[in-house]
């Protein structure tokens, strides 16, 4: 895991996609992203709440974030959990108190909202995790 990753994406979407296709990928109520962010987290929360509902798939919990950060994290956990990078059982583990859908398959069967949107090919967003070897 490489927490590089995370911090670069977030800059990609809550900059790139979010400033291009506000209705889509807007960080605030109403977009596309959000409609679906509040799905996976059992209803509208303004703010992050004490308790999410058990239904919840994605329950971040940093105080310091705001509906708009939360949506940049959502769509985070859903990129990077098509793309392979939260599947082994330690970062399971590591990571199974906010967001449960840790692969792709997850990701298709339990939130095909958000999955819809990240594969839909006019957005290209990433459809390979960095790996190092750039060359052929």
């Amino acid at each position: 895991f490489d927490a590089s990753i995370e911090e670069i994406l977030h800059i990609i979407t809550s900059v790139g996609y979010a400033g291009v296709y506000p209705k889509v990928f807007g960080e605030r109520r109403g977009s596309e992203l959000a409609n679906a962010m509040d799905i996976a987290r059992g209803g509208y929360f303004r703010t992050v709440p004490r308790r999410y509902p058990a239904s919840a798939w994605y329950s971040y919990d940093d105080r310091t974030c705001d509906y708009g950060c939360q949506c940049t994290e959502y769509l985070y956990w859903a990129i990077t959990s098509v793309l392979g990078a939260h599947d082994s059982p330690r970062r399971r583990r590591d990571i199974g108190h906010e967001w449960r859908l840790f692969n792709r398959e997850l990701v298709e069967e339990g939130d095909p909202q958000i999955y819809k949107l990240i594969l839909a090919p006019k957005y290209k967003l990433p459809s390979k995790l960095p790996d190092g070897k750039y060359r052929e």
